[in-house]
């Protein structure tokens, strides 16, 4: 797509997910109120274990999935990789299910009402089965997002008339799942008659598990972990400082979301562009994708430092005051966050430096899970969401060198003038050699 065409896409996708961010500018307020501090916080702690089963059950296939596709060159080559993407998604959800279980069980918040930690984990298997990477991938971007609207509409109509008090926590993920199979049932159908039926099989399945197993590890190290926090500290403080803490987290992975409507386009331009031999249209595409995500970064940075404490108490009530304070730290970890998904979607996915990526998450996540460990108890929802802070740091500084390492850095608008200045102030030679895109 030439910048115009890109342009269209990208305005259509974000308006779509404009529905998104109206769809929780009414059920956030409206759970903070109805459910109170505890029940709320459970429902986030549940929600957090739905995102740690989405992501164990997805086993980083969307991204490869996605990269595939997008070289696909008929329906019956879309119609293989689709079969055996939805045979390894089904085989891990069994094991899913036994991790949801277990961790209901465990989390002394969730057990005690365990329903809604089941619910959440079929949620979980529902949504890592969804199918907006296939139609990411052949660059159908606008059937998705129209699904997912769909989805959204039909759980906020169910949300509002079963939920009328702080007893009725499970109806809110009871609506959620019967929206998610709504949605799935489209999304199928509408594969099924494109493409015909998914062929369901053993063979492939290991060879693509060991080729998703980089992603999966970046994910397992950064994303995992990230979707985890607000189950995490469940077992670490207070059911109130979990409900300060999710608060604030719902706010800041608003604020996260927004930065992937722009990835579902660029990430399967760029990997098409790339197979293509076009090297200067993909350093382009690259290019305006940091250039709009950086820049988003730093607005959003800007926006959290000055807006929370009036939003989060006019939003939620009062007793959610102490949210305040937890977003204004998660605040610092927007530019982070936007630099770190920039290099790891935009640059390293569609030049298949999983490995990398691999390395990189994992030693962030570790990173990120020692400061959790030594944090949370001590302060609570503070001490976790500085523990998330650390944990993007860590991955930017690493991502950082890596790019400068494979000659890369050039990508990054600004960074290559930036990286000479500072060689020259130190005296060190610049190496020779143009960036690695093989």
């Amino acid at each position: 797509m030439d910048r115009r065409a890109n342009a269209n896409v990208i305005a259509f996708v974000y308006g779509g997910y404009l529905m998104r961010y109206v769809y929780l500018i009414i059920v956030v307020p409206f759970y903070g109120r109805i459910l109170g501090v505890s029940e709320y916080g459970r429902v986030l702690a549940s929600m957090s274990l739905m995102n740690v089963i989405w992501m164990l059950v997805s086993y980083g296939f969307t991204f490869v999935g996605m990269r595939e596709v997008s070289k696909a060159q008929s329906a019956a080559e879309c119609n293989k990789i689709y079969s055996l993407h939805v045979s390894a998604r089904l085989l891990l959800a069994v094991l899913g299910a036994g991790i949801g279980i277990t961790a209901t069980m465990l989390s002394p918040t969730l057990s005690e009402r365990p329903v809604i930690g089941l619910l959440a984990t079929l949620l979980g298997i529902v949504s890592a089965l969804n199918l907006g990477w296939l139609f990411q991938g052949r660059q159908h971007f606008r059937t998705p997002i129209m699904i997912e609207v769909f989805g959204f509409a039909l759980s906020l109509v169910l949300v509002l008339n079963l939920v009328k008090g702080p007893n009725d926590a499970v109806w809110v993920l009871a609506s959620l799942l019967v929206a998610g199979v709504a949605s799935s049932i489209v999304s199928y159908s509408l594969t099924t008659w494109q493409l015909g039926l998914p062929k369901l099989k053993l063979t492939g399945v290991v060879p693509l598990v060991r080729g998703s197993t980089m992603l999966f590890c970046y994910s397992s190290g950064s994303v995992v972990l990230t979707a985890s926090s607000t189950y995490l500290l469940t077992l670490l403080s207070t059911p109130a400082q979990v409900g300060y803490f999710g608060a604030a987290e719902r706010f800041a992975t608003i604020g996260l979301a927004l930065m992937g409507p722009a990835s579902q386009v660029f990430i399967p331009t760029i990997s098409r562009q790339l197979a293509q031999g076009d090297k200067e249209g993909a350093h382009a595409t690259t290019r305006r994708g940091a250039t709009l995500l950086m820049g988003y970064g730093l607005l959003v940075l800007c926006g959290a430092l000055t807006l929370s404490p009036f939003v989060l108490p006019l939003i939620l009530g009062p007793a959610f005051e102490p949210s305040a304070r937890v977003l204004q730290i998660f605040a610092w970890m927007f530019p982070l966050a936007a630099f770190n998904e920039f290099v790891a979607f935009y640059v390293f996915v569609p030049r298949r430096k999983d490995r990398l990526l691999a390395m990189a998450g994992v030693g962030s996540g570790v990173m990120n899970l020692a400061a959790a460990l030594f944090l949370a108890p001590r302060y609570g929802a503070t001490g976790m969401a500085t523990a998330r802070v650390v944990g993007e740091a860590t991955l930017a500084v690493i991502l950082m060198g890596t790019m400068i390492r494979l000659q890369l850095v050039g990508l990054v608008p600004g960074a290559e003038r930036a990286l000479g200045m500072f060689r020259v102030a130190c005296g060190v030679r610049p190496q020779a050699g143009a960036a690695k895109d093989e």
